[in-house]
């Protein structure tokens, strides 16, 4: 048996498709991620243990709007699993493994 303790009661969902909003054909693809409410508070929990936990920690450059450019930062990821849809897109869940000082502390 696995030794995996979930982070959320009930897993987000994910999907990439088309991007409606794309005019210029810049961004043609867009992820919409669906977050249940009896989740939230645990997922926010879930982004707080992460960033306090240095072992998570990896660098990552991400778009500054501010300056228009490209900086390196801290962070950490937030992985789920997927598949190909049968209209193009993609979808799948997260339910990232919890991450706390101890599992008696976790939420399930």
């Amino acid at each position: 048996m696995s030794d995996f303790v979930p982070a959320l009661p009930i897993a987000l969902k994910w999907n990439v498709g088309e991007n409606r909003f794309d005019s210029d054909g810049k961004n043609p693809l867009a992820l919409s991620v669906f977050v249940p409410a009896d989740s939230a508070f645990a997922l926010a929990q879930y982004i707080l243990n992460c960033a306090e936990e240095p072992s998570l920690r990896k660098s990552s450059k991400v778009w500054d709007y501010k300056n228009k450019c490209e900086v390196e930062v801290d962070g950490f990821y937030i992985n789920g699993k997927g598949r190909e849809g049968r209209d193009g897109s993609s979808y799948g869940n997260v339910n990232p493994k919890f991450v706390g000082a101890t599992e008696e502390e976790a939420p399930f």
